[in-house]
């Protein structure tokens, strides 16, 4: 039994909505090294920071539920920017969760400002409960 992608099923949720709602942001799960912001087109980055089983054993390897860390960076051209799409990516999300992925909770966001591309960056690390399917 292969292991859940939730960050994939995130991304994929995402995407879905932001296809007719927000067709100019972009969701991703790799930001390419040349990247720049550009204002109006924000770029959301899903990452999985890993986790651990939510009940041990050996007989459970790859059966028990999983809590996952998931993390939501948005980059974008302004710090407003930003912030407004990771609250849109959060809402989105709570609206519209994929099948087996429970978010636990959602916290603050931490903002900064990427020195090397200078797009400023809104990101949340927030753990949910995996379920495999």
């Amino acid at each position: 039994m292969p292991q859940p992608d939730p960050a994939a099923a995130i991304k994929a949720a995402i995407e879905q909505v932001w296809d007719t709602d927000h067709a100019e942001w972009a969701v991703t799960l790799h930001v390419d090294d040349d990247y720049r912001p550009v204002a109006g087109s924000p770029v959301l980055l899903v990452a999985d920071d890993g986790g651990t089983t939510v009940h041990g054993g050996a007989w459970l390897v790859r059966k028990d539920m999983l809590r996952i860390v998931i993390r939501l960076t948005v980059f974008a051209a302004g710090r407003g920017e930003a912030r407004e799409v990771l609250d849109a990516a959060v809402d989105d999300l709570v609206a519209n969760r994929p099948a087996g992925i429970r978010i636990e909770n959602v916290p603050a966001a931490l903002e900064t400002r990427d020195r090397e591309t200078g797009a400023f960056l809104a990101s949340i690390t927030m753990p949910v409960i995996v379920r495999p399917l």
